[in-house]
């Protein structure tokens, strides 16, 4: 009697079973499209005339975010550095390309003060920019898993990358203060639009 009550359970249990596997799953969203290209920099093989060749300071693009002391020589970043990103990814999800077609495109640029071998100008920026880069994609990837399907980016965020090197001063070299700003990312945001090779 027990063993007939045993597959009776069993059989009522396939049939539950069969029936959960007949439910179609939603398919998961798409990923978000990031795009990373190199653009023109400023590399080690410009010279400078002596070593008084000082470049004049210059405002940084209207509506760049700043990621500014950056340690000497280093690339490293700091809390501050990563509180900026997380404000930027946000941002950026929220006005970001919903058309497939579309494109949203970002500039990363490094900078450096005018300390060091100009031998090595250039490469620190650069390696500023691709850490900001790097972190900045990171955080929309984690982010973005938060947003329900219906509301993500479908378009193509282009992230250009290039180093200007010690040639975009933004406060004087002479001081401790004005080379610390100077060691900096810009990051410089645009607008939706059809992608260059669909327009």
């Amino acid at each position: 009697m027990a063993r007939a009550h045993d597959l009776e359970y069993e059989a009522e249990f396939e049939s539950e079973y069969e029936y959960e596997d007949e439910f179609e799953y939603e398919a998961p969203p798409p990923p978000l499209r990031i795009r990373i290209v190199h653009g023109r920099s400023w590399g080690a093989d410009r010279e400078f005339e002596d070593e008084g060749d000082f470049f004049d300071p210059v405002p940084p693009p209207a509506g760049a975010r700043l990621l500014t002391r950056f340690a000497f020589g280093g690339a490293t970043l700091t809390a501050a550095h990563r509180r900026v990103i997380v404000q930027l990814a946000k941002d950026l999800l929220r006005d970001g390309p919903m058309g497939n077609l579309d494109c949203l495109d970002v500039t990363i640029v490094g900078h450096e003060d005018e300390l060091g071998e100009p031998a090595r100008f250039g490469a620190l920026g650069q390696r500023r920019a691709e850490a900001v880069t790097k972190a900045l994609a990171d955080e929309m990837q984690r982010q973005v898993a938060r947003i329900p399907a219906a509301s993500r980016p479908r378009g193509q965020f282009v992230i250009t990358v290039q180093t200007l090197g010690p040639t975009r001063p933004m406060r004087s070299n002479l001081t401790a203060d004005g080379r610390a700003l100077n060691r900096r990312v810009e990051v410089t945001l645009g607008r939706p639009g059809l992608c260059p090779d669909v327009v």
